[in-house]
């Protein structure tokens, strides 16, 4: 497993949002699915990121039909954030990989560190 970059989780819970509603498990059990089994976030991270787009408006819990299970939905106001979000992922990728080439370069990988920072620079001009 993995770490994931700050936002990616919040990106995340609203794209699989947009498209069917879900309780914190299956957001969870989806976010695992669509990383390929490299990310699955702990539940603590998930419910706390539910409870503040909640609280933000930018999702809504759908009335319970029985049991206890909580599904959310994206808003509006969500689906504004999304695409907020969406055009920004260029700008947040590359620097996620400047800091990489820097590990890179760290860890004695000058080749490495040089093929991402090209990555990052072609994804700052597009």
């Amino acid at each position: 497993m993995i770490s994931a970059p700050k936002g990616v989780l919040r990106l995340a819970a609203l794209k699989l949002l947009s498209e069917s509603s879900l309780s914190g498990t299956d957001l969870a059990k989806q976010m695992e699915r669509v990383s390929g089994g490299r990310w699955r976030p702990g539940p603590g991270s998930v419910y706390l990121m539910l409870k503040e787009l909640h609280g933000k408006g930018l999702i809504t819990e759908l009335p319970k039909r029985g049991g206890t299970v909580r599904r959310y939905i994206i808003t509006s106001k969500g689906k504004d954030e999304l695409a907020k979000m969406s055009k920004e992922t260029g700008t947040e990728v590359a620097r996620q990989l400047g800091v990489l080439s820097v590990y890179s370069r760290l860890a004695g990988r000058a080749d490495l560190s040089k093929t991402l920072d090209s990555v990052a620079s072609d994804l700052q001009k597009a």
